[in-house]
Order: structure tokens, then sequence, then C-alpha cells
């Protein structure tokens, strides 16, 4: 006879954070899913002076710029889905479109400005609306109908500096046509900095398998949790770590959420203070624990694959 098995082991996803909100997640099938494709490499600066960084540029090179990654290092992108269209969710997305051909999922309203700026095909994109279900998928060599992903949209909200520091910027800034892309060498002029204040979308993936990831950023969380918690039931979320939150607050939107893991948006920006993020969220996970929850917050090693798993183990 055979001994018991002492544990078992289904993969959900893979997933690795690259930048900003950009992350690569492998489904079940293989199929890849980029989300807000980014990266800017420190190397876009060789050769410069102290005398050539203004404020902006300065923050620029020490809150976004990285080493250590490419283009050339995604393993796919069979997908690539933008929360909303500011040049540090998108400025590699026509490199990924070129070397990888798959479908570009955008807020609607961003479809046709996209497609013109990074020369994208119009075919490849694919507009997304707030409220809606979407399915995706393909055939395979034997004409078979293989689902790939249900994708469940919905509104999302800016977090603009215009809500926490009064500073608004109006369509007559005469950096409207620039603003948040020349800086990630994103073609310019174009409608990019306004389209991306305007046109804002979360949204909730599903596998093949049952495993449900919501991706939300900005303001507004209460909100989205309403419509999502308690009718989804996520067991990963992919939530904006914004810079003005505490632990405490970190903690309680994942509790609201109810998702079993968590994994942080746009923490980039703990850079401009040094702020060690291992410790903030080790901070979270006391809460949590304190709570009686057994909801888990994990900050990612850059570039780094993780898998996820549903498990059985003896003990």
């Amino acid at each position: 006879m055979e001994p018991y098995a002492l544990r078992a082991d289904s993969r959900a996803v893979k997933i690795r954070w690259i930048s900003v909100q950009c992350y690569e997640i492998k489904l079940p099938n293989g199929k890849t899913i980029i989300t807000d494709p980014f990266y800017w490499d420190k190397n876009n600066y060789d050769g410069w002076t102290p005398d050539m960084f203004n404020k902006e540029l300065q923050m620029v090179h020490d809150v976004y710029a990285q080493t250590g990654f490419s283009v050339d290092d995604f393993e796919g992108a069979d997908y690539i889905i933008l929360n909303h269209v500011h040049g540090d969710h998108t400025n590699i997305v026509g490199q990924l479109w070129d070397k990888f051909r798959g479908r570009v999922l955008v807020p609607g309203a961003t479809a046709e400005e996209i497609a013109k700026i990074f020369d994208i095909p119009y075919g490849a994109i694919y507009p997304l609306y707030p409220g809606n279900t979407y399915y995706f998928g393909d055939f395979d060599e034997n004409d078979n109908y293989v689902e790939d992903f249900v994708l469940k949209t919905y509104p999302g909200c800016h977090d603009s500096r215009a809500f926490r520091e009064g500073v608004f910027k109006r369509p007559s800034d005469p950096t409207d046509g620039t603003g948040g892309s020349d800086i990630f060498g994103v073609p310019c002029p174009n409608r990019t900095n306004g389209l991306g204040y305007m046109f804002n979308m979360n949204f909730l993936i599903e596998t093949s398998n049952n495993f449900r990831i919501d991706f939300s950023a900005g303001r507004d969380f209460e909100e989205h949790a309403h419509h999502v918690a308690s009718t989804e039931r996520p067991n990963l979320m992919l939530r904006h770590r914004i810079r003005s939150y505490s632990p405490e607050y970190t903690a309680k939107q994942i509790e609201t959420m109810g998702a079993q893991l968590y994994m942080p948006l746009h923490h980039n920006n703990a850079r401009a203070s040094n702020e060690d993020l291992n410790a903030y969220f080790a901070k979270v996970n006391e809460i949590l624990k304190e709570h009686r929850s057994s909801a888990v917050a994990f900050n990612p090693e850059p570039y780094k694959w993780y898998s996820i798993y549903t498990s059985i183990i003896g003990e």
C-alpha cells in the first residue's frame, strides 16, 4: 500500500513585481498578463551632471529609476491591462506589444490615444468600460476554445495631489501636453496627462481555476470594496499603498476586502523618504494578527518570481 501523502499543492498563479504598478502574472495555462507596463532605467541618466537635474527630474531619478531589468526580461504579454494612461503606467507598452503582439486592454476613452502614441494597431487595442464582465480566451491547435480569464471592471479614481496638497492643474497649464510623459520617454505632445486623471479603471481577474485577483489603485477604496468584497471575495489584493497610509489603515483595507493575501502597488514612492517597507508591512501583519485575521501582507522583491498555491499540508 502506498503511504499517505504528506502534502498536496495546487499552484494558482505565478507573479512578480517589476516597478510602480507593473506586475507580470502567469496564468495556470501559461498565458501572461502585464499590468500597467512601466520600467525606467537609471542608464537613461548616463553622462548627466548635477546641474542638469531640476527638482522634478531629481525626484524621478530617486523614486522611479531602477537597474537590473529590461523589456527583454519579460517572459510574456498576452494581455496588457492599463489602470490609467499616465507615463509611469504605460511607458513600455509599445515595446511590449512589439515583442509579444498581445491584446492591450485600456479604459475606453483613452484607447485611440494609446494606439496613436505607441503606434499599436487599432485591432490590438481593446476598450474597457466600468461595470462590465469580459471573457478572454483563444482557440487551441484543435480549434477548441480555451478560457484564459474573466475580467470584471469597476470605476477608479486617481490619487492626485489636488486632493492631498491642494495642487490643481488646469487644462491651460503649459505643461499639460507633456506632464507625466516626457520624463519617462513617452512621445509628446499627447493627451495622457488629463486622460490619466479622468479615466481610471479598477478590475478583478478570475483565472480558469477560480483564483481571484483584485486590482485597485488611487482613492475611493471604500466604494470599490463595497462592490467587490461581498460578491467576489478575492484571494489576492493588489492595492495602492499611498504614502500617507498608516499601517493601521492598510490593515483595515485588507480586512475590509477580505482577501487572504495583499501585495502593494505604487510603493516605489517609499524611496522618496528611504522608508523601510519590509518593516512597514511587518507592522501591518502584526496588526492583522492582533485582529485575529488570517490575511497576510507581502512586500515583493523586484523582478523575483513568486508562486501562490492552495495547499494541503500535514501537521
